[in-house]
């Protein structure tokens, strides 16, 4: 008799916990919708803000800056980004399995790596992969400020300025 009670209180708990689960994935994509609609959003501002750089890039100005000059390729820079949480199916998998793609075809032509990671998911997955990190920021939220993301990318642009690295790669979905 106490079996079948231990039983039925082991269903209801499953019961529950997949309600839970359930609720998470729906507010999870309901965030994840709300992001993507504004990404689409900013896209023709991207574009634009592209367009413009290549044709100043072009331009033969006599102040050149040291972002736009082109260097051999010895020492590549990867800034990562990754969500915080999971509960959003392959999102974090599919840009992981892209970058160590990418990274591994670098290396094969003798191109060493850095890391910037930029999430949760990120510092986990390269915590157990392994890879030269140099700079990491978790736990942004929904809508990280500038102030949160400048510590890394001013360490990687450092590296770049100090021709440490000689490119600087923007992995996100």
């Amino acid at each position: 008799m106490a079996q079948i009670r231990e039983i039925k209180t082991k269903i209801r708990s499953i019961k529950n916990t997949q309600k839970i689960t359930s609720a998470m994935e729906m507010v999870a994509a309901s965030k994840m919708r709300k992001t993507q609609q504004r990404m689409m959003a900013s896209r023709p501002y991207a574009e634009k803000m592209l367009q413009v750089i290549q044709h100043v890039a072009k331009a033969s100005l006599e102040y050149r800056h040291p972002f736009l000059i082109e260097r051999p390729l010895k020492r590549a820079g990867y800034i990562i980004v990754s969500s915080d949480s999971g509960l959003c199916g392959g999102l974090n998998n599919n840009l992981f399995r892209a970058v160590l793609k990418d990274m591994a075809q670098r290396s094969q032509q003798g191109i060493e790596i850095d890391l910037a990671l930029l999430g949760v998911k990120a510092e986990a997955f390269f915590r157990v992969y392994g890879g030269n990190v140099v700079a990491v920021a978790t736990h942004l939220g929904d809508k990280p400020t500038v102030n949160d993301l400048l510590g890394v990318i001013k360490t990687m642009l450092d590296h770049y300025r100090e021709e440490k690295i000689d490119a600087i790669y923007l992995c996100f979905n």
